[in-house]
């Protein structure tokens, strides 16, 4: 199976999972029974953002760097996540792309969309069907690529610690405010921080702010996200917030649908955006290369920060694009 006949069935799914949107609500519904954390409208962003990342001259332009070896023919485990829609689906790409078989365990929270989404793929492309395999357990693999926390992480490591592997961790994202943003930019950082219900490691879950920003000015515009507030779990999470805090002595802003909190972490918790100021950008420079291990992504505006996304960038990645910045198609070449 070359290389050419693979990139255009994967873009031939990129149209085709439209049609997910259009006519498949059972599938939709299906995936949101079993994870409360999914609705339709993040569902519909995730295939949006596959359906983007599967663009033929994309997939050309990914795989061009490569030595591929079309026909590998080993066996590499894919152990997903499920935090978000369909956040497995890029290691799936690139073992099939790499000329592999993947055997993929699901998360429990994400085992409709990815089965209907490989269906799918074999129709289009039969070929395909002697690739992928679903497992309860990954074992008799040449490989594992491994998404969970920071504690399934080391039981990953302990367990495939004989085998070439990719074990990812907790990660998440941040946003540099320099202080000349304009209304629309700010209103595509909302999508940075509230798709998902910022459960993603691209989500950005702190804001790093000038120090004579004036805090209270940026919230409202992202006020066309408050409509998660309806969302049982979400909202449990925001009203739980605003009863602590105060307990706790901790000056926070309630936004409405969200709270804002200076605090020095990295990672809030769900329904709260932490925020912290800088003097300058040697400091703040400083500040991101000590965390830099526990950032998926960085977002400005126009990306004047180096190495960071516009804003509104964060959830739609390149397929260039590698969680925890690991090369996995480098990786699968290196054995």
């Amino acid at each position: 199976m070359n290389i050419e006949k693979k990139i255009k069935s994967l873009a031939s799914l990129g149209k085709s999972i439209l049609n997910i949107i259009e006519n498949k609500d059972d599938i939709i519904n299906q995936a949101c029974s079993r994870n409360p954390w999914f609705v339709p409208e993040f569902i519909h962003k995730a295939i949006y953002g596959i359906s983007y990342m599967l663009e033929e001259g994309k997939l050309e332009t990914w795989i061009s760097k490569y030595q591929l070896n079309n026909d590998n023919k080993r066996n590499i485990g894919i152990i997903m996540a499920g935090n978000i829609p369909l956040v497995g689906f890029h290691d799936l790409v690139t073992v099939l792309l790499s000329g592999n078989h993947a055997i993929i365990k699901l998360s429990h929270n994400d085992d409709v969309l990815i089965p209907y989404m490989v269906n799918l793929l074999k129709s289009i492309d039969p070929d395909f069907g002697n690739r992928v395999f679903f497992r309860d357990s990954i074992d008799n693999v040449h490989a594992v690529i491994a998404t969970g926390s920071d504690n399934t992480a080391r039981y990953f490591k302990h367990t495939f610690k004989y085998i070439p592997n990719v074990i990812r961790k907790n990660r998440t994202s941040c946003c540099i405010v320099e202080g000349k943003e304009d209304a629309v930019e700010l209103r595509q950082l909302g999508d940075d921080i509230f798709s998902y219900f910022g459960l993603g490691c691209r989500n950005v879950s702190k804001i790093y702010i000038p120090n004579n920003y004036r805090i209270h000015e940026l919230h409202p515009h992202f006020n066309t996200y408050n409509w998660i507030l309806k969302h049982s779990k979400y909202n449990n999470n925001y009203r739980y917030l605003k009863s602590k805090y105060p307990l706790e002595s901790k000056s926070f802003i309630d936004a409405g649908f969200f709270t804002l909190l200076e605090d020095e972490d990295l990672v809030s918790p769900i329904s709260c955006v932490y925020y912290e100021r800088y003097d300058n950008l040697r400091d703040l420079e400083m500040i991101l290369e000590k965390r830099k291990s526990k950032i998926q992504c960085i977002v400005s505006r126009n990306g004047w920060y180096p190495e960071s996304l516009p804003f509104g960038k964060a959830q739609r990645p390149e397929p260039w694009d590698y969680a925890d910045n690991v090369d996995t198609m480098t990786f699968l070449e290196s054995f």
